[in-house]
């Protein structure tokens, strides 16, 4: 490959980079074979530096990759995050496929539970294939992308407004070079900076006004909350505790209303992505939510899903 690898590399991407067996392209005939047909998509151009695109053979009557490869051109760690992303495309709907997302990649590629993946200057690589994903499947389902989906601000990054966003508020990006790092917006081009300091002060803003809401919630005894503020309880009790893990594993859960049942409180919620079709979803995962809104707000709460 003619290309050296960083010293920082775990075993795992390491061994990813140089197997590399999904590289390449799927001609009409090979995904003819299959019952299939021959999906691309491309993403961002050698002028940033990342050049991508998906090879997807899918079936068209369940919508789903039967066979996945791809072409990239990049830091050497981006052929780990698309051997590791065409792993999980295959046998997946496009749905499925929409609710893979940065924490859970990151974390299939890591050695140890408490290093790192990648690098921190090269955690664009993650970011990059995930946004080149959703934009794809985005593309399949002929999905209307808004505006600011639309516009890339920056000439050094092919992130949109809407992904350079996105990922300022999932990592509550403080800085311009942390958001280099994962997005490689203002790295080179600074044209841009001006707007995306103004977007991470923004992010600021709505992280200390969340700050202060829950500092506010949490001087009133849940028995003694309103009705629309007990769901906002139960929201930010759940952010503070089990959604970043059901996230990692390609879920969520959607909080429909909280109901008093005598001394009991009784909070409906429906399970959102692979949480939908977990085994655990009735048990180990139904529990882990009842105990955290147990601990944080009232020991009589009980969860009921949908």
């Amino acid at each position: 490959m003619g290309q050296e690898l960083n010293d920082e590399y775990g075993v795992k991407v390491a061994m990813f980079i140089k197997e590399s067996k999904y590289r390449g392209t799927i001609s009409e005939e090979e995904a003819k074979e299959l019952g299939a047909s021959v999906f691309t998509y491309s993403y961002g151009n050698e002028a940033v530096g990342y050049e991508l695109t998906f090879y997807w053979a899918v079936d068209k009557q369940a919508d789903s990759v039967v066979l996945a490869r791809y072409t990239y051109e990049g830091v050497p760690s981006g052929i780990a995050v698309n051997h590791m992303m065409a792993l999980l495309f295959t046998n997946k709907t496009m749905p499925e496929i929409s609710t893979i997302n940065y924490q859970a990649l990151e974390r299939l590629l890591r050695d140890n539970p408490t290093i790192e993946a990648l690098p921190s200057e090269e955690n664009y690589a993650i970011t990059f294939g995930i946004d080149a994903a959703r934009l794809a499947v985005k593309a399949y389902t002929n999905q209307v992308l808004s505006h600011e989906e639309k516009s890339v601000p920056c000439k050094d990054s092919p992130m949109s407004i809407a992904s350079i966003k996105a990922s300022i508020k999932l990592h509550n990006i403080q800085t311009l070079e942390t958001l280099a790092e994962y997005t490689k917006a203002g790295s080179t081009d600074e044209s841009c900076k001006e707007e995306l300091l103004a977007w991470i002060e923004e992010n600021k803003n709505a992280v200390a006004e969340q700050e202060a809401a829950e500092s506010a919630l949490s001087a009133v005894p849940f028995k003694d909350m309103s009705p629309d503020h007990r769901i906002i309880a139960v929201e930010t009790a759940i952010d503070n505790t089990v959604r970043q893990y059901l996230v990692m594993d390609g879920g969520d859960i959607d909080i429909l209303s909280v109901k008093e049942n005598g001394d009991q409180f009784e909070v409906y919620i429906s399970y959102l992505g692979a949480c939908s079709s977990c085994d655990s979803s009735g048990t180990g995962t139904l529990m882990a939510i009842e105990n955290a809104l147990k601990d944080k707000l009232d020991p009589n709460i009980r969860v009921i899903p949908i």
